[in-house]
This record gives C-alpha cells, structure tokens and sequence, in this order.
C-alpha cells in the first residue's frame, strides 16, 4: 500500500508550501508523514461536511435493493441482507459492521436474482484467497473454481496463504461438498480455461490490485471474464470506490469507473445503471485506513463493534466499496 500511494504523496506535497518546507529543512520522516496526514485528513473533512450539508441523502432498507451502487450504513437494518449474511455465516454471523460482508451478501443477492444458484450452474472466483463464498456456493452450484496467486504474491499472504491449495477444508468456516470446490494458483489477468465455461463469475476487491496503467491490469481481467463466462451468465464484481473523486492507481472514481472499465467492456453489460450516491449516514463512519489496518478484528472485536469499517480515510483520499453486477450478452 505504501509503494501505490506514493505518486498521491508527491502531489500533496507539490500542492502545499509546508510540507515543502519540511522537506528542506530537513524534518524527521515521521514528522512529514505527520504532517501530509493532517493535509489529508483536513481536506477530506471538509469534504465530507460540504456533502453532508450539500447533498443530504438517504436509503429506505424496507425498499428493494439495487445491485449496482456503493455500499451504506443503511444495508444492515435490510431484511434481504441480514438474512443473507445470517445464511453465508451459519450459526456465527459477524457482530461488526464491515464492507466486505456486505460485499459477500450482495454477490450471493446478486447470483440469486439472476437464478444462478442451482446445480446446473458452474461458477470461478478471482483472487478469492480463503473467503467464505466458494464454500458457500460448493453447496449451491455443480461446481466452483477458487483461483488466486496462493503464497505467491508478498504482502498478501494471510489472506492467500499457499496452504490453501493443498487443503481448503482446514479453512472453512462450514461442512460444504468437497468435490464440489476446486482451488487453482491462477493469475487473474489469464484465466487458464476455454471461453464460455461459468454462468458465475465472482472477485470482491480483488481485480484493483491487479497492477498496470490506467488500470489496465482490472480491465485484463475483466476482458478475461467476459471470455469465460457462458451468454447470460452474471460477473459479481466488487471494488473500491474513491468517493472524493481523487486520481488513484488502483481504486476507481467517477470517471475512472467507466473511462478505464466498464466502457471497455464488449458484451458484459450492466443490469442495471450504477448509483454512485452515498447516504449521509455513510459519511458519519469515515474511518482512518491506517487504524483500522493495524487492527486485527478478530482480536479487537470491541473495537469493530464501535466502528463501522465502510468508509477509509487514506491520506487525501475517502475510498469504500462498490457493487458491479454484470450479464453477458
């Protein structure tokens, strides 16, 4: 993360005399790093406070969901998603409040509404590392394909360990049909099968890491399965979603979202246009990324209890995810 966020550090230093300053006086790094937060933390501040008094906005949780929109605060008094993420987790659903479990919980939504979950449908997950869903589907669809880079990407490694190929059930959070899930190292950028395999494919905040300029490397992998996926079959796609409209390398904004992804796309369209607006009580939860990354939420429960992990305040950027549903045409 630190090496992405260099080029943002750049310009925030370019833009502000002080930090400039610093820098030829020759401050401590942890005094300039300090010192770039506080700007960041600054900005996006107020930016949040312009959209609170400027552009108030609401969801209704008893009205039906969208499927292509940013995720809210509003989503966990939804029938539909508690339901959900009660059915996904088991006896054991989180007592936090976290972007990924509604990312999960909108996917699952997703392949339900599209009628995808029976056992005539084939699915592949990208960059899935050890999450929940291919155990969850492996009970729902003839087949699952679990692909990422297992132990072979440095920093990712808890949350794709290479011991995942070898046994997958040591990582299941429930009983699932064992022959029902295979798990593959695979690149996400070439996906190792013939074209028109899956009616399902899924990746949740995977695809923006995949590298390249101009998110390049997302869009090799959405080229890649829009190739392997059947006519009239569904991509479940989640990523993250910069709110304050701020150029990034991986994350998307405004005009990133279509410019460098989903207009580049041939014959995945959407179902349904993309609803960009955050409710207001969404901005309420901003959290600071470096906190709430140095917590293990396993170990520090109380803390996740407290602090919803739905919108991250990185430096000069407010970033949160995003739902994509996709059908082949």
């Amino acid at each position: 993360m630190q090496m992405l966020n260099f080029t943002h550090k750049i310009k925030t230093v370019l833009h502000h005399p002080s930090i400039i300053k610093s820098i030829i006086y020759g401050k401590r790094l942890d005094e300039i790093r300090a010192n770039l937060d506080q700007v960041g933390n600054y900005e996006n501040m107020k930016f949040i406070s312009y959209m609170k008094q400027n552009i108030p906005y609401s969801i209704n949780s008893s009205h039906t969901l969208k499927l292509n929109r940013l995720c809210s605060l509003e989503d966990w008094n939804n029938e539909e998603i508690k339901q959900t993420i009660s059915e996904l987790y088991k006896s054991n659903p989180p007592s936090y409040i976290h972007r990924k479990v509604w990312e999960f919980a909108m996917g699952i939504i997703a392949m339900k509404r599209f009628n995808k979950l029976n056992d005539k449908c084939t699915a592949i997950g990208i960059g899935t590392g050890i999450e929940p869903i291919p155990f969850y589907l492996a009970n729902k669809v003839k087949h699952v394909y679990a692909t990422d880079l297992y132990g072979k990407t440095k920093g990712w490694n808890k949350e794709a360990p290479h011991t995942f190929l070898d046994n997958p059930k040591k990582y299941a959070p429930f009983p699932y049909k064992e022959d029902a899930l295979t798990v593959l190292r695979m690149d996400g950028t070439k996906l190792e099968f013939p074209s028109e395999t899956f009616d399902i494919a899924f990746s949740f905040s995977s695809i923006e890491h995949f590298g390249g300029k101009d998110h390049s490397g997302s869009l090799k992998s959405m080229k890649e399965i829009e190739r392997v996926l059947k006519p009239g079959g569904i991509a479940v796609i989640a990523t993250e979603y910069i709110i304050n409209d701020k150029d990034h390398p991986e994350f998307f904004n405004k005009k990133t979202i279509y410019s460098d992804l989903i207009d580049k796309l041939d014959s995945l369209k959407l179902v349904e246009p993309l609803d960009l607006r955050i409710t207001t009580k969404t901005l309420d939860t901003v959290l600071d990324w470096h906190e709430a990354f140095n917590r293990d939420i396993s170990d520090d429960e109380e803390f996740a209890k407290s602090h919803p992990y739905l919108l991250l305040n990185l430096e000069n950027l407010l970033f949160i995810s995003v739902m994509l549903v996709f059908k082949k045409q």
